[in-house]
This record gives structure tokens, C-alpha cells and sequence, in this order.
């Protein structure tokens, strides 16, 4: 599968990220606009699977 790149924001809420209680992993959610749809749908493909995430800021 091809790298799959698209768009997004961390949202302006307390939750945006999350550490577990037992310090041994963490939660990001991040807004992503309509028009970056068909890109975030390819995530499907990788449930129950590991994948690296790159993040590069958007001038």
C-alpha cells in the first residue's frame, strides 16, 4: 500500500491528546477537513494493524 497523507488538526479540546493512566501509551484525535475524506478512509485498511505516523507542519 501506498503512504496515505492527508491534512489534519489536533482539536481545541482537552482530550485532544490522552495518556493512558498507567503511562505505557497515549491517544491522539486530530480534525480532518471533508475534502481529506478519501485519504483518512485508507486508514480502514490498516485496522488491527501497526503503522508509522509521520507529522509535518503546513504552512
Amino acid at each position: 500500500m501506498d503512504k496515505i497523507s492527508f491534512i489534519a488538526s489536533l482539536p481545541p479540546i482537552q482530550s485532544a491528546v490522552s495518556v493512558s493512566g498507567n503511562g505505557d501509551g497515549a491517544r491522539v484525535k486530530l480534525d480532518v477537513p471533508g475534502s481529506e475524506m478519501s485519504e483518512v478512509l485508507k486508514l480502514l485498511l490498516l485496522t488491527g494493524k501497526t503503522f508509522r505516523v509521520t507529522v509535518e507542519a503546513v504552512e
